[in-house]
């Protein structure tokens, strides 16, 4: 495993703060505490990342074997929440951009179209 699972995961959390940042600036709703507890956040997710890599170089050290790639793991779900506060923050930004968004992430949405397109092939299906 290399590197990589870090580098995406921090650019994925400064396309999050950065766009939090606008989000308040947008919205008006600044707030220096939010922000501080929000870092702190972030920092614990590194951590978690960096956590995975040791767990996986060092266990072995100790003749514990873990089959999982722990650190892609563990970034392939941070990467995913960011992902989700990113889209909440754009939809702020800019409430254009929310029924668009919605389109693609809102589950309800999503299981919706699971439904039509279930129904769609069923009625295909009995010809």
């Amino acid at each position: 495993m290399s590197i990589r699972c870090l580098i995406t995961v921090l650019v994925f959390i400064a396309f999050d703060v950065g766009t939090g940042w606008l989000k308040a600036l947008a919205t008006g709703t600044t707030d220096s505490g939010i922000m501080r507890q929000g870092l702190f956040h972030k920092l614990g997710e590194i951590l978690a990342v960096m956590f995975g890599y040791m767990c996986e170089y060092l266990f072995p050290f100790m003749d514990i074997k873990v089959s999982i790639p722990l650190a892609l793991a563990i970034s392939t779900y941070i990467v995913l929440m960011e992902t989700a506060s990113i889209i909440e923050n754009l939809c702020a930004i800019n409430p254009n951009l929310d029924s668009v968004m919605k389109r693609f992430f809102d589950k309800k949405e999503l299981e919706s179209e699971v439904e039509k397109d279930g129904k769609e092939n069923e009625s295909g299906n009995s010809d």
